[in-house]
């Protein structure tokens, strides 16, 4: 019923001032989440992956399932391929060898084995030298190490990043 002036009464006087009250709290910043992670994804792109991992030879886009189908040529593309996903290529593609990032278990992400140990579970360390990957020839399928070992606060980087649900940020 319309009062003197013809003005309607309000029946929910709450709904505005829950909407008044979520403008409020985003223009002051309350409920966002904090500043990214030292460890973020961002960070372990372009501190370890980008340049270790990205050449023309090696995690490149479009590489091949025969060398690993692990495409790290791009931060969005890196994300995606790895955590919680499985291994291609001929050598760590059997089912027991688990995800290429496990997030919160690092000691079982393929990834961080890789980087971190002289005998993963499956293939070689990394990262190679793409010059030196196939020293018998290029006939000769044995794989051998032939890379740099990463720096120990780059393979840290990485195993922060996993322990901490290995996260998009």
């Amino acid at each position: 019923m319309p009062r003197a002036g013809g003005r309607v009464p309000e029946r929910r006087p709450y709904v505005r001032w829950a909407v008044y009250a979520l403008c409020i709290a985003a223009a002051v910043g309350l409920g966002c989440s904090s500043a990214p992670s030292p460890n973020s994804f961002t960070n372990v792109y372009t501190q370890a992956i980008a340049p270790n991992c990205t050449n023309s030879y090696c995690h490149f886009y479009g590489v091949p399932t025969k060398w690993s189908g692990l495409d790290l040529s791009n931060q969005v593309i890196a994300y995606w391929s790895m955590v919680d996903h499985p291994p291609e290529g001929a050598v760590c593609n059997a089912p027991s060898y688990g995800r290429r990032v496990v997030p919160f278990r690092p000691e079982d992400s393929i990834l961080y084995q890789k980087v971190s140990q002289a005998n993963p579970p499956c293939g070689v360390q990394m990262p190679a030298d793409p010059g030196q990957l196939f020293p018998l020839g290029p006939g000769n399928p044995q794989v051998v190490f032939s890379g740099k070992a990463l720096p120990s606060d780059q393979r840290q980087l990485i195993y922060n990043w996993i322990k901490e649900g290995a996260q998009n940020d």
